[in-house]
């Protein structure tokens, strides 16, 4: 009966969707990742500025619905026009160059306000970009906007802000779990091509999961947070939300790194987290039992998984077995006392030290979180906190020392089974209505939350009603390079993950024959071809797409590019290589410099022995 009720909505939220006159593209970004959308630019299928046209028009189509997105920079196109002019001069900062990224609103980015998800502090404009937003754009990206979240950080059930929920991607009746619900909703929605969360207990990996996308939280200190409204600073750390794992690698390694104004940095072990071309032969993998399936009802990291879950987890674990992982039950892994640390944060502490920190480096009126508690526009009652204004931003002695204890025993279990990595599901129930209050759904993801360690969720599956769910792989601090590779090899055997949500289709078609003729295209650039019927068809396509969006009917003209493709034996100069490697033309020039070459090497025998001879 879901099953019916979901195809129901789908029609229906089809049926009550705009139609517009949509821009056009010859490739389907709905299907593309960040390497894929970088190769298009540079081939020039599409240009920054269409592609941010493109994001712009699926959110007028889309966000309604969802309530992802929270502000949008009014300057994308000026800008994204800028890094097309940087790229047409040949300056290419990264992959990342004229790409669209999302940020959650508690994220400083210049020129927009920073709310965390609250009206309140709709004049918040911040003095700069914050660490991270900086690097991204330094880098080249494009800030699209920003994301919803749940109001200050608050909720990982839900994304309920003074701007409202934000709606799951697969049935907009449900959660999206949080609080970086709408960064992962706008993801998978392909609003843009990533985005940043913030995490403090499972804040990027619940929402992430629930999307079926990829999310990182990073080692507590790899990424800054200055410019970031904090909630628990002694757990805060920004984390990464894509569509697979070699873009989520990409963007880390891009903001990770030292800050000198956020001293938890300092010791920052920077990687360029480079997938390798390995296996997982040999890898060494716990699985907790007691988490893994659980017994009893609630909602504990003991309780009962519900079957559907597990059946997606040990369908996983039997694929990566068959891999070569070792999997290794550790029977006696969850204790009751870390599981107290676990869910034990230090926000009631930290907030207000925390804000009045942040606000500094802001426009806003509001000056302090007292000032912050005191106004209207809010739907969280911050006043509780308000007791806790000058207790500092660090643990006390016995709190650390809590912490240091629970650390010791996960690493005693890494020594002990030689683990690389520990491997639970991110989420151990099924999702529920937006509007339900629900208690702790995520047990599993602050394993690692309190002591600092990485750990990232991938997806794992579906339901049979449609919903998505996240494996997740735990390991110690800095060592995300071995979470991205295990990571990318399950996500290699699991399937493609590059689609987007059944209920935010493409608005445009990309017909086959235009698909045929990029192929063709891309296989003509690699070669330097001086034939005047090749510079005559590559310079009759860069024409068709410079202006793909004025023709009648795209795939007409296509044909007629296809066409001549065989007429003026295009195909050709791939026959007329030498040993594979050299066009005719090139093959000549070859010839002429290795003539030169020989002749200047013999010249130069003969000086030197009449010189020796002379000698």
């Amino acid at each position: 009966m879901k099953k019916y009720f979901s195809f129901f909505l789908l029609v229906l939220f089809l049926f009550i969707t705009k139609c517009n006159a949509y821009t056009k593209a010859p490739v389907d970004i709905t299907k593309m990742d960040i390497n894929d959308l970088s190769i298009a630019l540079d081939n020039g299928y599409i240009t920054s500025e269409t592609l941010v046209k493109l994001y712009l028009e699926r959110i007028d189509e889309y966000n309604e619905t969802f309530n992802a997105i929270n502000q949008l920079n009014e300057h994308a196109l000026e800008q994204a026009r800028e890094l097309d002019k940087e790229r047409q001069e040949g300056k290419v900062r990264s992959k990342l160059h004229g790409i669209p990224i999302l940020v959650k609103c508690n994220i400083d980015v210049y020129g927009m306000p920073t709310t965390a998800g609250s009206k309140t502090l709709l004049d918040n404009f911040p003095n700069q970009n914050a660490f991270v937003i900086q690097k991204l754009i330094d880098e080249g990206a494009i800030i699209l906007g920003s994301t919803n979240m749940s109001e200050f950080a608050f909720s990982a059930r839900d994304s309920l802000s003074s701007y409202g929920y934000v709606r799951n991607v697969f049935n907009f009746l449900y959660t999206s779990y949080g609080s970086s619900g709408g960064s992962a909703v706008a993801v998978k929605a392909t609003f843009a091509a990533a985005s940043l969360g913030t995490d403090t207990n499972s804040s990027v990996r619940l929402p992430a999961a629930g999307a079926g996308l990829v999310g990182i939280r990073p080692t507590y200190g790899l990424v800054s947070r200055t410019g970031v409204i904090p909630y628990d600073v002694t757990r805060d750390t920004v984390g990464v939300i894509t569509k697979d794992v070699s873009d989520n690698a990409l963007i880390l390694s891009i903001i990770a790194g030292t800050d000198e104004k956020d001293k938890v940095t300092l010791n920052a072990k920077k990687d360029n987290y480079s997938l390798d071309d390995t296996s997982l032969e040999g890898i060494n993998i716990g699985v907790p039992t007691q988490y893994l399936k659980g017994s009893g009802s609630g909602e504990s990291v003991t309780s009962k998984t519900d079957d559907d879950i597990y059946e997606l987890a040990i369908k996983a674990i039997d694929k990566l077995e068959k891999a070569g992982a070792n999997i290794i039950y550790l029977d006696s892994f969850v204790k009751s006392s870390n599981l107290t640390i676990a869910a034990q944060t230090k926000a009631g502490s930290t907030m207000c030290d925390g804000f009045n920190n942040y606000i500094e480096g802001t426009s806003s009126a509001i000056r302090s979180f007292s000032e912050l508690v005191r106004s209207s526009g809010h739907i969280q009652n911050l006043s509780g906190y308000l007791s806790s204004c000058g207790d500092g931003l660090t643990l006390t002695s016995k709190e650390q020392e809590m912490v240091n204890t629970y650390r010791e025993y996960v690493d005693d279990y890494f020594k002990e089974y030689d683990l690389d990595v520990i491997l639970y599901p991110t989420l151990k129930n099924k999702p529920f209505k937006y509007n339900v209050s629900v208690a702790n759904i995520s047990p599993g993801s602050s394993l690692g939350s309190a002591i600092g360690y990485p750990s990232i969720t991938v997806p794992m599956g579906y339901d049979k009603d449609g919903f998505s769910y996240g494996l997740e792989f735990l390991s110690q601090a800095y060592n995300e390079k071995m979470l991205y590779n295990v990571s990318i090899e399950f996500e290699k055997m699991n399937g493609n993950v590059l689609d987007t949500s059944p209920l935010t289709p493409a608005l445009y078609e990309v017909p086959s024959n235009v698909t045929q003729l990029l192929n063709f295209y891309s296989k003509v650039l690699t070669v330097n071809s001086h034939d005047k019927n090749v510079t005559k068809w590559v310079n009759g396509v860069k024409e068709f797409l410079d202006n793909y969006n004025s023709y009648e009917d795209v795939s007409v003209k296509a044909k007629e590019l296809l066409d001549r493709y065989e007429t003026d034996k295009i195909d050709d100069i791939f026959k007329d290589k030498f040993l594979g490697l050299f066009t005719a033309y090139q093959m000549k020039r070859f010839l002429v410099y290795t003539f030169f070459v020989v002749i200047t090497l013999v010249m130069i025998i003969i000086f030197f022995r009449e010189f020796f001879e002379k000698g």
